[in-house]
């Protein structure tokens, strides 16, 4: 059995604290290589925890490897997505990110009509909020992406853990926000809100990996 030291915990979070802070801090002019590595940092920081903190006998369990690499992803699509032209490849990015949380929250229980309710959110909040302002290709990337972070939702809220579901629904607003400032209207205060969102929901993703689920076997 391992034991849990809060004091170790909150040291493996302080470089993703002290990095997120000095995004916020400085907000940097965006594209520019030092904006980029400022706000890709908290995001790694959090694939470190992860990685460290979750390896528990030298074994990188299902769960947490999965997190891991998505988080690894994410990184990625952060960096694309300070480069107005990489803005697609970022979508692509965080795709690939969502799939690796899908693998990590896995597929059981199934529950269809779960799946049918949240898609369906999902489906009016498109039609309603992003389709009346989105220009011609980006009507089906942004619609496969919005099922996609539908489907994440679904797996989080089905596989019974809370903080993976509290950070999938942040995750939606935050992406939502993403696309409404890039392709609505924008906003001073858009890029605060979506980028605090957005780092919550990655935290409360990556601190899922610490909270051990006891209905199945990991490995």
């Amino acid at each position: 059995h391992s034991v849990f030291h809060p004091d170790a915990f909150l040291t493996m979070l302080l470089p993703f604290v002290v990095s997120s802070s000095v995004y916020f801090i400085l907000l940097l002019p965006e594209p520019s290589l030092k904006s980029t590595i400022i706000k890709c940092l908290p995001t790694f920081f959090l694939a470190f925890f992860v990685a460290t903190q979750s390896k528990n006998g030298g074994v990188f369990k299902p769960y947490s490897r999965w997190i891991f690499h998505g988080l690894l992803f994410a990184c990625l699509g952060d960096a694309c997505l300070v480069w107005p032209e990489f803005f697609l490849a970022g979508m692509g990015a965080f795709a690939i990110c969502h799939i690796c949380y899908i693998a990590a929250f896995g597929l059981a229980p199934l529950q269809p009509l779960t799946l049918l309710v949240i898609l369906g959110l999902v489906a009016v909040s498109y039609v309603v909020i992003l389709l009346p302002c989105l220009p011609g290709f980006y009507t089906w990337a942004v619609l496969f992406y919005s099922g996609l972070l539908g489907v994440m939702t679904w797996r989080a809220l089905s596989c019974s853990k809370g903080l993976a579901l509290a950070g999938s629904l942040i995750f939606i607003t935050s992406d939502l926000l993403v696309a409404y400032d890039k392709f609505c209207t924008s906003h001073p205060l858009a890029r605060i809100l979506y980028m605090s969102t957005y780092y919550l929901s990655q935290t409360l993703i990556a601190l899922s990996t610490s909270t051990p689920k006891f209905s199945r076997k990991e490995n």
